[in-house]
Order: C-alpha cells, then sequence, then structure tokens
C-alpha cells in the first residue's frame, strides 16, 4: 500500500500507522513526514494532535468533515484502548452520548481537546501489570473499516463499577450495564480477580446477582466473588443514601434496590 491508497483509508490516523505501512518501502523518518507536511499544506488532513492527524475533503474543508470520535480516541496513544463510558458506546450500550471521550494507556499521555470534545487518558491499575497489562481483555471491533482497540464488555462492566465517575456517575453507569445482553461471567469474574479490588467484587457480585436470569449467571461464580468481598460494609456510591445488602457488605443506592433504574432510559 502506498501513501495515497493508506490515506483513501483512513479517515483517522497515527503517524505510526503511516509508517508502519511505508516500512517496507524502507522510507525515512523525513519522507513520511513529507508526505504529511504536504497532505496539511493541501488541506488533505488535519493535526489533531501530534502524530494523530483527521483526513479532510479538500473540497469542502475541515469544518464540514465529522470524524468517528472513537477511533480518534483509539489512536490517542501508541497504546490506547478505548476504555470506561467510551467503551459503553462502542459495545452499543451507553444510555447516554459523551463529548469526553476516555482511552486506558499505560504512558504519560495528556488530555486533549478537538472540535468540542475531550479525550482522556486514564492510566490503569497497577495490578493489572502483571496479567500481560490487561491484553486478555482488550478487543478489536471494526468501525467502518477502522480496527480500533476496546475493552472487552466484561472489563468495560467491571472497570465502569470500579469508576463510575468515568462514566457518568453510578445512574448513567447502571443504567447503561443493565442494557448489556450477554457476558462470559468467567472472564469478568477473572478480571476481577486481577484488580484484587474487595469493594469491586462487592459492587460487581450484586450487578450479576440483579441480573442473574438474563445474564445466566451460575452460583458458582456469585460464590467465588461473594469470598472477595471486603469484611466491613462500602458504598456503591458514597454520595447517595442506600441499604445494607449485607450478602454483599454493600450500601446499595436505594433506587437501585427499589428497580428504578433499568436498561432503558
Amino acid at each position: 500500500m502506498n501513501a495515497e491508497a493508506f490515506l483513501a483509508a483512513h479517515p483517522v490516523f497515527s503517524r505510526a500507522e503511516l509508517a508502519a505501512v511505508l516500512h517496507h518501502e524502507k522510507r525515512a523518518d523525513a519522507t513520511i513526514d513529507s508526505h504529511l507536511k504536504r497532505w496539511r499544506r493541501l488541506g488533505r488532513v488535519a493535526r489533531v494532535k501530534p502524530g494523530v492527524f483527521l483526513r479532510l475533503d479538500s473540497a469542502s474543508g475541515a469544518d464540514h468533515v465529522e470524524p468517528d470520535y472513537i477511533a480518534l480516541a483509539s489512536r490517542m496513544a501508541p497504546d490506547a484502548v478505548v476504555g470506561y463510558h467510551t467503551a459503553l458506546e462502542a459495545h452499543g450500550v451507553a444510555q447516554s452520548l459523551f463529548e469526553r471521550l476516555t482511552f486506558v494507556t499505560w504512558t504519560k499521555a495528556k488530555s486533549t481537546s478537538f472540535r468540542g470534545r475531550r479525550f482522556v487518558p486514564v492510566r490503569p491499575r497497577a495490578s493489572l501489570m502483571a496479567a500481560s497489562r490487561g491484553g486478555p481483555w482488550v478487543e478489536r471491533m471494526d468501525r467502518a473499516g477502522l480496527e480500533i482497540r476496546v475493552t472487552t464488555i466484561e472489563r468495560t462492566v467491571a472497570d465502569v463499577l470500579d469508576r463510575p465517575d468515568l462514566a457518568g456517575g453510578i445512574e448513567e453507569t447502571w443504567r447503561s450495564i443493565s442494557a448489556v445482553p450477554a457476558l462470559d461471567t468467567t472472564a469478568l469474574e477473572q478480571y476481577v480477580a486481577a484488580l484484587g479490588s474487595a469493594t469491586l467484587a462487592a459492587r460487581v457480585g450484586f450487578f450479576l446477582e440483579q441480573h442473574r436470569e438474563e445474564l445466566v449467571v451460575p452460583n458458582t461464580v456469585l460464590d467465588r466473588l461473594r469470598k472477595r468481598i471486603p469484611r466491613a460494609p462500602v458504598f456503591m456510591d458514597r454520595r447517595l443514601k442506600g441499604r445494607l445488602v449485607a450478602t454483599w457488605a454493600l450500601i446499595v443506592p436505594d433506587a437501585i434496590v427499589a428497580d428504578d433504574w433499568g436498561g432503558d432510559a
């Protein structure tokens, strides 16, 4: 594939992707940069941040091109993985669409703003370092011909329960994950074990118990999660009043106990 064919196939891309495609031609860095400079000069690409670019329609200009922001988020760092609420959107279960997009990275990436969207990096829990940096819980997804890396639906459910602040709050989190049609509960349990958080084990266990029938949750999974819960009760959300669910040592918001937050917004 030459540079022009690459540009035609990539509405958003990173410099590293372009370099990888041209590598077989042994292109020097200066040659790759010359393509990028020429495309920018001709109004064919716009720079989103250093090393990340958006293809433009040179006939209409930059303001008329609306990129796939989720695909763009997946290119915000060399190892970027779409995560948290943005992963809920990618999996098609988010109850709302956000102008803030989140990606998981082990690098020291900085937040970036582009066309009213904010791209925010989140560093994973250190405990994932021992589990191949979370590789087993990352999948590749096609978005209109572009490949992105996104957290699996199982990891996404656990991550947003772990950090509901990165998913729009507990109500948006609960409504969204309640819309998940199917889960590999064993994979979810394994991810919770890898994170090693007793609080998360309680939250995930309670969620699975509440959706036991539709998600076909084995009792053995619930039993193993229950062995990981905290000794003293913890909150699902400290800002909301709740009731103690003793079997999970979890103080759950009244709206969840009353089943006021289902999967439908």
